[in-house]
């Protein structure tokens, strides 16, 4: 999923911010506490939790603000969408297993529609609460992550047993290439100090690797069964693994210092609450000027 948001029309609920925070924050579940908590994007502390999701999650993975202005969970064992208020307050199930969902990882967003990513072989399209319009990709991949691009392109992250790979596709969901092969790729995350650079935490092959869309890898950090990644604003990696959140020295993959203890999975960023009134602001205007 993704570090950088498009922020939609429906925003209301997006100045409902974390009572006392208003600055921006990073989301990141916990697996096994069935949380979401908030870390800062610039040094990864721990703010505390936004969510807790005990008696409905059962193993969340990705947590990330939307163009609607919800905070979307995706568990992969409950098989199931969440939607909660900019407060952390529970607001629906937006998809599950009456949908045909199971096994399900990392989502994105691109035009108001929601992606699922799931361990049957497919990229599930949504265009509304239980609305599943049919499969974005469905190639025998079996995804882990995907990333959605500025120009509607998309990263995924393919687990599909011997040839693991990061790969990229088309607006329509066509396979264009491999970009390059890696053991167990999961979350795929905009490297917000370089542009048009990616990163990706590898599960097996325990390594962060710095990448660009021709398969130029810049860095790669060890990282021992790596699942999230984010480039914090100071220059250094937060990282997930099953042991918790670590801020890491990039390149050498050195353990700065530990900001949380728990199973933590992907790493999304939430801007601050002024900055979304104001883009939400600019979508209005353009809208009405069309």
């Amino acid at each position: 999923m993704r570090s950088r948001i498009v922020v939609g029309v429906v925003a209301a609920s997006l100045l409902l911010a974390p009572a006392g925070l208003a600055e921006e924050f990073l989301l990141i579940p916990d697996s096994t506490a069935d949380t979401v908590g908030m870390f800062d994007p610039h040094d990864g502390a721990y703010l505390g939790d936004l969510i807790n999701g005990a008696g409905m999650f059962s193993t969340p993975i990705n947590a990330a603000l939307a163009p609607d202005g919800y905070i979307y969970v995706s568990d992969q064992v409950a098989d199931s969408v969440f939607r909660f208020n900019m407060d952390g307050s529970f607001f629906d199930v937006y998809a599950d297993g009456t949908d045909g969902l199971n096994n399900i990882r990392g989502i994105d967003f691109r035009g108001g529609h929601v992606f699922v990513t799931s361990g049957d072989d497919y990229v599930a399209e949504f265009d509304g609460p239980h609305n599943r319009i049919g499969d974005f990709i469905a190639d025998g991949s079996d995804p882990f992550d995907i990333l959605f691009l500025d120009d509607g392109r998309s990263l995924l992250a393919d687990i599909q047993g011997t040839a693991d790979n990061v790969r990229l596709y088309d607006v329509d969901g066509t396979l264009l290439h491999e970009i390059f092969s890696v053991s167990f790729p999961e979350q795929i995350q905009f490297d917000g100090l370089s542009p048009g650079v990616f990163l990706n935490a590898s599960f097996s092959d325990n390594v962060v690797t710095d990448f660009d869309l021709d398969g130029t890898i810049y860095e790669q950090t060890p990282w021992s069964g790596g699942r999230g990644v984010y480039r914090l604003g100071n220059g250094n990696l937060l990282v997930t693994n099953g042991n918790g959140v670590f801020e890491i020295e990039p390149g050498t993959g050195n353990i700065i210092e530990q900001k949380y203890a728990g199973s933590s999975r992907f790493i999304e960023y939430v801007p601050e609450p002024t900055s979304l009134a104001l883009l939400a602001f600019g979508a209005l205007v353009a809208l009405r000027r069309r």
